[in-house]
C-alpha cells in the first residue's frame, strides 16, 4: 500500500510539471494555484485591517467613555453619594466616578466652536488625564475653573496652554430681558490627545465644582461612571445595578450605546469576507478547468495506467492529490503572504504615504488616523480550512473525469 501511494504521488507531481508541448496547461494549472494566493491573502488582510479598525475604535470610544453608565430619572441626581457607594459594591466594578456633561459655546477671540463640557472627580479620572500631551490636568490649588480640551478642538480656536477661554452655558437663568446664558472664563491648563476625532475636536473637561458653578446645580450630578475589570461583562454589571439602585436608575451599557455602530462593522466585516471569497471561488474554477484540460492531455496515459491494472479509484486518487497539492500550495503561500503583510501593514502604508504624499485615513474624516491590523487566528483558521476545502472538492469532478476514461476508446487509434 505504501508503494502504491508513492506511485500515486509521483504521478501527480509529475502532472504538474510542464514539459515541451504542455507549458500551456501547466501554466493554467499553476495560474489557478497563484489565484488562491491571492485571495487568501487578500482576506487576511483585508479582515485583519476590518477587526482592527473595530478594536482600535472601540478602544479610543472606551478610552473616554465608561463601561456602564448610571443616571437619575430626571435630568441631575441630588442624593447621588448614596448611589456611588452602591455602585462601588457592584461585582467587577474597579472605579466609579461621577459626572456632569452638558454642550457649551466655547469661543477665544473671533473664533467659536460648540463642545462637550464634561465635569469629572479629579482624583477618579486617571484614565483622562493619562491623555494630556501638553499641560496638566485640571485639578490642584487654585481656581477650579481649570479646562482641558482636545488638540483639534485647541487649534480650531487657536489656544495653547496659559489661555483663557470663555465657556457659554445654556443652563441660564431669567433676567430682564428673558432667558440668558451663563458665561465664564476658564484657563486651559493642558490638551489632551485621546486618538479620537470626535472627542479630540468637541470635549473640554473641567472638574465638578466649575460646572456645578457654572450651572448653578448645587451638589448635583448628571450621573455616574462605571469602570470595569472586564468590559465584556457590562451588559451584566449593568443588569445587576438595576436591581440594587434605586427605582427610576437608567442604566445603560457600552455595548447597548454603541450597538447599531459595531453591529454596521461586523455586518460589514461579513459582507466583505464573503465578496472577497469569489476570488478563491474564481481561482477554483479555473483550477478546475485545467485540470480537465490535463485530463483531455493526458487520456493516453490513463488508459495505459488502467490497462496495467491501475483501479478507478487510484486514478482518482492521482488527481485528487494534484488539486489538494494546487489548492495547498497556494493556500500556504497566500497565508504566509497574508499574514506577513497584515503584520506589517501599518509600516508599509507610512512608507508609501510617505512616497507618494497620500493620505490613506485622514482623522477629520475617519474615525482614526492610521490603518490598524489585528491579526485574528479563528478568522486565519477559518480562511484557510474553507480554501483547502473548495479546493479539494472541487477536484472531485476531475478526477472522476479522469477515472471514467475507458481504455480501449483511448487506446483505438494508438
Amino acid at each position: 500500500m505504501s508503494v502504491f501511494r508513492s506511485y500515486e504521488w509521483m504521478l501527480a507531481r509529475r502532472y504538474l510539471r510542464s514539459r515541451r508541448g504542455e507549458r500551456f496547461v501547466s501554466l493554467i494549472s499553476w495560474s489557478s494555484g497563484i489565484g488562491i494566493g491571492i485571495g487568501v491573502m487578500t482576506l487576511i488582510v483585508v479582515l485583519s485591517v476590518m477587526n482592527g479598525a473595530a478594536v482600535e475604535i472601540r478602544d479610543k470610544i472606551l478610552g473616554f467613555s465608561s463601561h456602564v453608565d448610571i443616571q437619575g430619572p430626571g435630568e441631575t441626581i441630588a442624593g447621588w453619594p448614596d448611589w456611588l457607594q452602591r455602585a462601588e459594591q457592584l461585582p467587577g466594578v474597579v472605579r466609579a466616578a461621577p459626572y456632569i456633561s452638558g454642550q457649551v459655546l466655547v469661543s477665544h477671540g473671533s473664533r467659536a466652536a460648540g463642545a462637550i463640557l464634561k465635569g469629572v472627580d479629579v482624583a477618579r479620572s486617571d484614565a483622562i488625564a493619562a491623555h494630556v500631551v501638553r499641560g496638566r490636568f485640571v485639578g490642584g490649588s487654585g481656581s477650579p475653573f481649570q479646562a482641558v480640551m482636545g488638540k483639534d478642538l485647541a487649534r480650531k480656536l487657536g489656544l495653547d496652554v496659559g489661555d483663557h477661554v470663555r465657556l457659554m452655558s445654556p443652563s441660564g437663568g431669567i433676567g430682564p430681558s428673558g432667558a440668558t446664558a451663563r458665561m465664564r472664563a476658564f484657563e486651559l491648563v493642558g490638551i489632551f490627545d485621546s486618538g479620537f476625532y470626535e472627542y479630540d475636536v468637541g470635549m473640554v473637561v473641567t472638574t465638578l465644582e466649575a460646572v456645578q458653578r457654572l450651572n448653578r446645580m448645587g451638589n448635583t450630578v448628571t450621573g455616574i461612571e462605571l469602570f470595569l475589570d472586564d468590559r465584556d461583562r457590562a451588559a451584566a454589571v449593568a443588569r445587576e445595578a438595576r436591581l440594587r439602585l434605586p427605582p427610576g436608575a437608567w442604566v445603560s451599557d457600552w455595548q447597548h450605546r454603541h450597538r447599531s455602530f459595531f453591529q454596521a462593522m461586523k455586518t460589514e466585516r461579513v459582507a466583505m469576507g464573503v465578496i472577497l471569497s469569489l476570488i478563491v471561488l474564481v481561482a477554483v474554477f479555473n483550477m478546475v478547468a485545467s485540470l480537465v484540460m490535463v485530463v483531455m492531455e493526458r487520456r493516453k496515459e490513463i488508459a495505459i495506467l488502467k490497462t496495467v491494472g491501475a483501479t478507478h479509484a487510484s486514478v482518482m486518487r492521482v488527481f485528487l492529490l494534484m488539486g489538494t497539492l494546487l489548492s495547498g500550495i497556494g493556500t500556504c503561500v497566500g497565508t504566509l503572504l497574508g499574514l506577513l503583510l497584515a503584520w506589517k501593514l501599518g509600516p508599509i502604508l507610512a512608507w508609501v504615504e510617505s512616497i507618494t504624499g497620500v493620505t490613506f485615513l485622514s482623522s477629520d474624516v475617519y474615525y482614526i488616523d492610521h490603518v490598524p491590523s489585528v491579526i485574528d487566528p479563528a478568522s486565519v483558521s477559518a480562511i484557510v480550512l474553507i480554501s483547502l476545502l473548495m479546493g479539494v472538492v472541487a477536484t472531485f469532478y476531475p478526477a472522476w473525469r479522469a477515472a471514467s476514461v475507458p481504455p480501449a476508446e483511448a487506446l483505438r487509434y494508438e
